[in-house]
């Protein structure tokens, strides 16, 4: 059998989507069967994983920490530089009289991920999310698009010649609440608390990375090397079957 890693990723971490260009982009991956599992943090983890966005200091370093590894992986960073730039900690703020953090307004990624899940039925996975992860954070130098939209995620699908009526009237029919409450229930299986969060059994053993930054050490475990690889821009030429 294939040996399978288990990618847990979320629309809307750029984090996720920098891992998700490289996952889908170093030759050692095709070698295994990755298992996409979309999840949205603030429905299905509950107390279990942090907002950032409720945190400042947290959110302040997220962006700049992403332009850097967005950078190193060969994308765009104009975007990510410019919510880091208008994320910066502010001098003239009591931090003891409450906590700092940015209120944000309802964020339907259910339709998003169901989206996504619709092009996976399609055959079409990686490239629906490398086109929603280019169109979120510019990483293709494009400009932001909000990808929790209908019509944003229609012209996606359109691109990659996924029906958009067909994929959006599986959403609004819930055709995939049973997957995605499945794989809650699995992510808390695995002890999933952030994205991307990597999954890989082998015998008894149980690995867990979380983060972009982990790639090198999910690859060391997966390819049992004695080494840890180092991976740059020029390594990420190989499309994922």
């Amino acid at each position: 059998m294939t040996p399978k890693i288990k990618f847990y990723f979320s629309f809307r971490s750029p984090f996720a989507g920098i891992a998700f260009y490289r996952m889908r982009r170093l030759a050692i991956f095709n070698d295994f069967d990755v298992e996409l599992l979309p999840v949205w943090p603030e429905i299905i983890f509950g107390g279990h994983m942090d907002n950032p966005t409720d945190n400042l200091f947290k959110l302040s370093y997220v962006f700049t920490d992403a332009a850097r590894q967005a950078e190193e992986a060969g994308l765009h960073t104009g975007l990510l530089k410019a919510f880091a730039e208008n994320l910066a900690i502010p001098s003239d703020v009591d931090f003891s009289a409450e906590k700092a953090g940015l209120k944000m307004p309802p964020e339907n990624w259910r339709l998003t991920h169901h989206a996504f899940l619709y092009a996976l039925d399609q055959n079409k996975g990686w490239t629906f999310a490398d086109a929603v992860f280019n169109a979120r954070f510019g990483f293709d130098g494009s400009l932001a698009k909000n990808v929790m939209e209908k019509d944003v995620l229609a012209s996606i699908a359109e691109s990659i010649n996924i029906d958009p009526t067909e994929m959006l009237a599986s959403c609004d029919a819930g055709t995939y609440d049973n997957v995605t409450s499945s794989m809650a229930r699995l992510s808390e299986a695995d002890g999933v608390f952030g994205v991307p969060f990597f999954v890989f059994e082998s015998g008894e053993a149980k690995h867990v990375f979380w983060g972009n930054d982990r790639i090198a050490s999910l690859c060391k475990v997966v390819t049992a090397s004695n080494s840890l690889p180092q991976f740059t821009a020029s390594d990420l030429d190989v499309i994922q079957r």
